[in-house]
């Protein structure tokens, strides 16, 4: 591949994958390594070229609707980076006036395509209007709007019919954006929900899947320690009573992460190859080592 962004990928997946996703990449790495060239480009450029990928491609997008609102939704992974690269308040209402989709009583509350990630993207935009009062309004009351309809919902949370526990389909991961909305309102309400979920840990430290706990197999970020380990580091400071039970959980994930989760998959985000990939894996590091 030599063209970049390449022109026959096909748009799509929103922040979780296709050309969105790589422009939210550059994008976040621009905040942080802002003289940073690739190709003699900088990153924020790269991040404008794979936005105009995929806004080229824009009317093959269905476009946001009840049960498909997450973080995976084209449209509103666009209206968001957009607004928060470019500090375009129209962008922001338009991405609030999603919100009817969102709390409609048949979607569901996860990350991937639900209201957990329209949360996220909220929180995005917000970032990037700190000195607009209005618009951070309008934000907030959006958000609160959600986050009620997901504290409403009956529990246990489910994606499918499945209660699920981890990141990016699971209870961790919608308990993660509810306490980052507005962690002074919203932790206390769901701190028990937070300590039962961590008494689901593993002895060797990863946590289920899914409700009722089965095997213990996978060691992912939508699924087990990966995923959850990356939700306790972002919200454990609002939590001080669970403080010893949340890095005892770090701590016992991050061992299983590093016995289980390294080299036992191609590198990707989540899933990845099955666990009989490692051999194979440890195999090639072995050959790797010959050669230093």
């Amino acid at each position: 591949m030599t063209q970049s962004p390449p022109a026959d990928v096909p748009a799509g997946g929103g922040l979780y994958y296709g050309p969105i996703s790589v422009a939210y990449l550059f994008l976040v790495l621009q905040q942080l390594y802002s003289d940073l060239l690739i190709e003699g480009v900088l990153l924020g450029t790269w991040s404008a070229a794979y936005l105009k990928q995929a806004q080229d491609h824009i009317k093959e997008f269905p476009g946001p609707r009840v049960g498909k609102c997450g973080i995976a939704e084209d449209i509103l992974a666009l209206l968001a980076i957009g607004a928060a690269s470019s500090k375009d308040a129209d962008m922001a209402a338009e991405l609030c006036d999603y919100s009817a989709e969102v709390v409609d009583p048949e979607t569901e509350n996860e990350w991937l395509y639900g209201r957990a990630g329209y949360l996220y993207f909220l929180r995005l935009v917000k970032a990037s209007f700190v000195d607009d009062e209005r618009t951070t309004n309008m934000l907030n009351d959006t958000a609160a709007e959600v986050v009620e309809k997901i504290l409403d919902a009956p529990r246990p949370w489910k994606w499918h019919g499945k209660a699920y526990v981890g990141a990016v389909h699971g209870a961790f991961g919608i308990i993660t954006q509810i306490v980052l909305t507005d962690p002074e309102r919203y932790a206390p309400k769901v701190e028990a929900e937070l300590a039962v979920l961590l008494s689901y840990q593993f002895p060797e430290g990863n946590f289920p899947s899914s409700l009722p706990p089965g095997h213990d197999r996978v060691v992912q970020v939508c699924h087990g320690a990966p995923g959850v380990i990356n939700c306790l580091l972002s919200i454990e400071k609002y939590f001080p009573n669970l403080r010893a039970k949340i890095d005892n959980a770090i701590d016992k994930g991050r061992k299983c992460i590093w016995e289980r989760g390294l080299l036992s998959k191609e590198p990707c985000l989540c899933h990845g190859k099955p666990p009989s990939f490692r051999q194979t894996a440890m195999d090639q590091l072995t050959r790797i080592r010959h050669f230093w």
